[in-house]
Formats: C-alpha cells, sequence, structure tokens
C-alpha cells in the first residue's frame, strides 16, 4: 500500500513539474519586459575612426501569443554626455513630436514551444522598424534562452544594421555633423539588445 502510494505521489508531481516547465517554455500567454534588466545599444562612428556605444534607458515591450512588440523612449537617450543626448533629441529624432520608436516582430508558434529552462533556439525574422514617421522591415537574427523562474532572455545574435537614409535621417545626421563639427558621422548604425521577459 505504501509502495503504491509512493508510485501516485511521484507520479503527481512528475505531472506538476512537468506543467511548470510548460508554463515556463511555451509561447501562450504573455510575457513582460523587464526594463531594468534590459538593453538596446546603437554604435556610433564619426570622423570614420571614433566608435561609441549609445543606449536607452527606457524601454518597454512584450510577447503576447506569437507577437513581440517593443517601444523605445527616445528621449531616454544616454550617450554619456548631456548636450550630445539633447542634440540628438531635437535635432536627430526630434522627440517633440515623435518620443517613441516602436518594433515589431511575429514569431512563428513554434519558436518558444516547450523550450526547457537552458535551451536556446536562433531566430531568424523580419522586424518592422518605426522611427519617427517612418517603418521598414528589417531582418533580424534572435537567440532566445529559456532561463528558470518564468523568464525568457532574447538577445541580438547578430547586430541589426539600421540605414538611416531608409529612414530619412540625413538631414538629422548632418545636422549633427555640423553643429559638432565633424568631419563625417556615419549613417549605417549597428543596434544590438539584449531583453529579459518574465511570464505573466
Amino acid at each position: 500500500m505504501k509502495k503504491i502510494l509512493f508510485l501516485t505521489l511521484l507520479v503527481l508531481s512528475s505531472t506538476a513539474i512537468a506543467k511548470l516547465n510548460f508554463v515556463t517554455t511555451t509561447h501562450a500567454g504573455q510575457w513582460k519586459l523587464n526594463n531594468q534588466a534590459s538593453t538596446v545599444n546603437f554604435i556610433t562612428t564619426k570622423n570614420s575612426s571614433k566608435t561609441e556605444v549609445q543606449t536607452f534607458k527606457k524601454i518597454q515591450g512584450k510577447i503576447s501569443g506569437t507577437q513581440v512588440t517593443l517601444s523605445v523612449d527616445l528621449n531616454s537617450v544616454d550617450t554619456g554626455i548631456e548636450i550630445r543626448d539633447e542634440r540628438l533629441r531635437t535635432l536627430f529624432f526630434n522627440t517633440a513630436k515623435f518620443p517613441v520608436a516602436t518594433v515589431a516582430i511575429v514569431l512563428k508558434k513554434s519558436d518558444l514551444a516547450h523550450l526547457k529552462p537552458g535551451q536556446r533556439k536562433i531566430l531568424k525574422r523580419d522586424a518592422d522598424i518605426t522611427l519617427l514617421d517612418t517603418t521598414q522591415t528589417v531582418a533580424v537574427e534572435l537567440q532566445v534562452i529559456a532561463l528558470a523562474k518564468n523568464e525568457l532572455l532574447v538577445v541580438s545574435e547578430q547586430p541589426i544594421i539600421v540605414d538611416l537614409k531608409s529612414f530619412y535621417l540625413l538631414k538629422g545626421v548632418n545636422a549633427l555633423r555640423e553643429i559638432a563639427k565633424l568631419q563625417s558621422i556615419n549613417a549605417a548604425i549597428p543596434v544590438t539588445f539584449s531583453l529579459l521577459f518574465s511570464h505573466q
């Protein structure tokens, strides 16, 4: 009798763990971005040789079903130099009119299904990036890693190259170049990210 009871409890425990893992790793439900543990960086090169990494302090996002959405507060740009941040907000991003940039990615139903903690997947998908009033579709390569405690880490497997010409931002680039008395600023901007999502 004790043996039967032990086996029953073992089966029930195994079933509960399996259900927990399914909740942790399936694409179903909603995942919310942890802003404090996430980063979106972009890399600029000026005068052909000086390269710097810039970031944004405020980002929001979620994974709902197969839809990934991300919004970046452009006013939160952080280059480490206050006057440069202000110039980016006013001359480049025009945050008074366009305060937010957005990214939308549609996943396949199988992309996150049954991804167990410690496992990872490389996904190649298209991202619709809206910057100012222009939307462009850009190919992205993501690395998705399932973590413990119902968390997903999504990182850029390769940098996303944002062509400023495609977003009609060359005028802003030239304005920055002139006011900072620079010879050149690259118009192809690599963007990298590390995004931590928690299951809700």
